[in-house]
């Protein structure tokens, strides 16, 4: 069954709900999203290359994906970043909201029309790659993360070059702080 994504205005409010693929076809349509960067105890951000229908391949920050309409509620951006967490990396972690941010971008035939939600969290120990989600993953520190994404911006999805611009080096560690600290592997 294909998920039910929410439909929302620029300022975030709900206005109603629509099928994961209509959401993504032509113009789009403003949906939810999340974003998740998870440090470890050493301050790196997990990456991964994304095994997706859209952005197949491109390196991505820890993940993204959509609070979903269920028939009795709308999941919350951090529900849908447990569930997220959970289902990717097999981890659980406490996340914070950072920012949020609207963007459009096309790929192909498909767009991204979006209000999403960026959260942080860390995590000490493993963490294991979920084959059906992502080819590969690497920790990077805010430095090699940002020349990364300067030196080959057309091999990280629109919004990581996006968070690469809003949270800067001086951010990065004062935003790490204010993390909540781990919770243990699911």
């Amino acid at each position: 069954m294909e998920q039910t994504l929410i439909v929302v205005n620029p300022a975030d409010e709900v206005v109603g709900y629509a099928a994961r693929s209509k959401c993504h076809q032509g113009q789009g349509k403003r949906h939810r999203a999340i974003t998740v960067l998870l440090f470890n105890e050493t301050g790196k951000l997990l990456l991964q290359k994304r095994k997706s229908p859209l952005w197949d391949g491109y390196w991505d920050l820890t993940g993204a994906t959509h609070p979903l309409h269920y028939p009795d509620h709308d999941e919350s951006c951090e529900e849908a970043g447990a569930r997220f967490l959970a289902t990717e990396w097999g981890v659980r972690a406490s996340l914070n909201r950072v920012f949020a941010f609207t963007y459009f971008a096309r790929i192909h035939e498909a767009c991204e029309n979006e209000f999403c939600v960026l959260l942080a969290g860390q995590h000490q120990g493993p963490v294991q790659c979920n084959p059906d989600y992502a080819y590969d993953l690497r920790w990077s520190t805010h430095r090699a993360f940002q020349e990364g994404v300067a030196a080959t911006p057309e091999c990280y999805t629109p919004w990581a070059r996006i968070v690469s611009q809003k949270l800067p080096t001086t951010a990065w560690g004062q935003r790490l702080d204010a993390i909540p600290a781990d919770s243990s592997a699911a």
